[in-house]
């Protein structure tokens, strides 16, 4: 709370009362979060129940999939602003945050100030877009305007939880550097807003797509620097530069359009379930049952706790499907145990920390979801394609555990060996986890239901059992809810701004130029494949993994089209490097997760993460160069 003092001057009481009014809106944007995860499970339960009267009477649910598509876009612009005031949008802060408090407050206070701009253009083009529509689903016959209208409301909702932290900023600047500091802030921000309007406005003459093309990534490398929201910048980059190409009117369209479809397309249905089923496993702690059943049976091999964790981040994985889920839910439960067992914290937060990335390989994969609807090619068979390389990484890690751990054998002292009957009974702990990764992969592969439909038969599956073994209370179920709110609005924030630069990215014909100079190179295809992998590599040490997939995959796809390469393979080398990305130094995101779950300085962390980097990139190497590796499973399922 700011409360008011009559000796201070009249901007500081106004700025103190306007974000004490700002204050009071936290509790219905949580509210409206809320109420928007709730509709998230009744999606859920309506794939569930449609999947069982098509398979079990022959009677789908007519337009379930439009009903998917519209409560989706729902779910996402009810979270967005909880989002915002859990500061959940990723941003490249690693230089910001060595700035003095002082530079943090000022750059903060001209960053949200350029991102309350492009969202307040997002909440202009939404409404405009909402009314202009008159179209209807195509079997129930809704009108697409209301949901489009809630989505303007949602984005409002947003810009005003991004309103409320730059008058923070505001106030602290006015506080603490005085008003002569804060007006020179203000004054900056506004005149490169400004200055930004006018480029969009302002066709530059003699300048190329090609030309622009660049301009653009190079300020985006820029903004991503100053540690404004990623997802945002995107969303500037796109907006200016579709204006600047094609008209102020067609990047309102364009934009307006992008804002609504690309996070109601039922094709991405299946992230936000595994996203939900990933919070849910971890709050009815099936984690814990698996890295029990690990520990009893590996434990007393020397850094058998930490071979133990690598074997249960890797079935973890096959259950939730993201990187970070397995990290963190391993890292809670694992970490204090190889602590009181005298392992160190340069093997124990490396291990932990790194794989987690296994999860992206083992289906189902929420990396290969997206890498499948952005390269159209079938998330079934890329799911099945990433079991052998994701054992093959397992493998490796656990090459380094043993490998560091016979150097230096006070790395990690053996644990007491458990009796046969504490081996047993870790087993039968861990059927329901097991369970719920026969229904979802058994399921997709005997053709009972789709692999778009998998993600909500796996998340329903996960809360019945939850449910029926009494594992799930209502405020852990809640806090599942409000998690899962918050990780999927930053996950399809990105992948709208992600969008709107991709349309971009192709107005300026980059990809395609960028594939046919390649392919014209005197150069075997092999090198080019390392050239962007190297590419990738350098440039997941700035950018976060999630980003980056969005941002490469749509400038490499043509290039492997045009080389002829299969692309369920090419899926699998890129999820690879998306993995080494997140935990790559300086930027990893993985590191800094596990850096504040552990406590420990990030030097640490980063030397801890090198031995495993050098071992994915070991594993990377090996797919490449077998890719039947990757194809031979989705080969014998076709």
């Amino acid at each position: 709370m700011h409360p008011q003092t009559s000796s201070a001057p009249p901007l500081q009481n106004l700025l103190r009362t306007t974000i004490t009014m700002l204050e009071k809106t936290a509790a219905p944007i949580k509210g409206i979060s809320r109420a928007g995860s709730f509709l998230l499970v009744v999606l859920v339960m309506l794939t569930f129940l449609d999947v069982f009267l098509r398979y079990f009477l022959g009677q789908p649910i007519a337009g379930s999939m439009e009903l998917t598509g519209l409560g989706m876009s729902m779910i996402f612009f009810s979270g967005l602003a909880w989002a915002q005031l859990n500061n959940a949008h990723i941003s490249m802060d690693v230089i910001v945050a060595k700035c003095s408090p002082a530079a943090q407050d000022r750059m903060a206070c001209i960053t949200w100030t350029w991102s309350f701009s492009i969202l307040a253009f997002g909440v202009f083009t939404m409404a405009r877009y909402a009314l202009a529509m008159t179209s209807l689903t195509p079997v129930w016959h809704i009108p697409y305007t209301p949901f489009v209208l809630f989505g303007a409301f949602g984005l409002a909702l947003l810009d005003l939880a991004v309103l409320r932290q730059l008058l923070e900023r505001m106030l602290a600047i006015l506080e603490k550097q005085g008003g002569a500091t804060l007006a020179a802030t203000l004054l900056f921000a506004l005149l490169t807003t400004l200055l930004a309007i006018w480029f969009g406005t302002h066709k530059l003459p003699g300048m190329s797509t090609i030309a622009l093309g660049c301009t653009g990534l190079v300020l985006m490398m820029a903004l991503f620097l100053t540690g404004m929201p990623v997802a945002y910048v995107l969303l500037s980059i796109g907006f200016l530069f579709i204006a600047n190409i094609r008209g102020l009117n067609a990047a309102f369209d364009l934009m307006g359009r992008t804002c609504f479809n690309s996070v109601s397309g039922y094709s991405w249905s299946p992230l936000m379930f595994f996203l939900l089923m990933g919070y849910i496993c971890f709050y009815s702690r099936f984690g814990e049952d698996l890295y029990r059943a690990a520990r009893t049976w590996m434990g007393h091999w020397r850094g058998g706790l930490a071979t133990g964790s690598v074997c249960a981040c890797t079935a973890f994985g096959a259950v939730v499907g993201d990187t970070l889920a397995g990290s963190i839910a391993m890292s809670a439960i694992a970490l204090p145990e190889m602590r009181r067992s005298g392992y160190k914290d340069s093997l124990s937060v490396g291990t932990l920390a790194c794989s987690g990335t296994i999860g992206a390989l083992i289906p189902p994969s929420t990396t290969m979801i997206i890498y499948g609807v952005l390269a159209e090619q079938s998330i079934g068979d890329l799911f099945i394609a990433g079991v052998i390389p994701g054992f093959i990484c397992m493998f490796c890690f656990i090459a380094v555990i043993a490998v560091r751990t016979r150097l230096d054998p006070q790395l990690a002292p053996p644990a007491p060996r458990a009796s046969a009957e504490e081996r047993h009974a870790s087993l039968r702990t861990a059927l329901p986890i097991i369970l719920i990764f026969c229904v979802v992969i058994g399921g997709i592969y005997a053709g009972v239901f789709t692999a778009t439909e998998g993600g909500g038969i796996g998340c329903a599956t996960c809360l019945l059992l939850a449910l029926a073994l009494r594992r799930l209370t209502l405020k852990n179920f809640l806090t599942a809810l409000d998690s899962s709110a918050r990780f999927i609005s930053m996950c399809f924030a990105l992948i709208l701004a992600g969008d709107l630069f991709g349309f971009f990215m192709t107005m300026s014909r980059i990809p395609m130029v960028f594939a046919n100079s390649v392919a014209g190179l005197d150069m075997p295809p092999m090198v080019i494949l390392w050239v962007i992998i190297f590419s990738l590599c350098f440039l997941g040490c700035f950018i976060p993994s999630l980003p980056l997939v969005l941002i490469c995959i749509p400038i490499f796809l043509p290039l492997a089209k045009n080389f002829g390469w299969d692309l369920v393979w090419f899926g699998v080398v890129m999820t690879l490097v998306k993995n080494m990305a997140g935990i790559t130094p300086p930027f990893g995101i993985n590191l800094f997760v596990l850096k504040g779950v552990a406590d420990v300085p990030l030097d640490v962390m980063y030397k801890a993460a090198l031995p495993f980097v050098l071992s994915l990139f070991a594993c990377i190497a090996i797919i490449v160069a077998f890719p039947q590796l990757s194809l031979l499973l989705p080969s014998l399922m076709g």
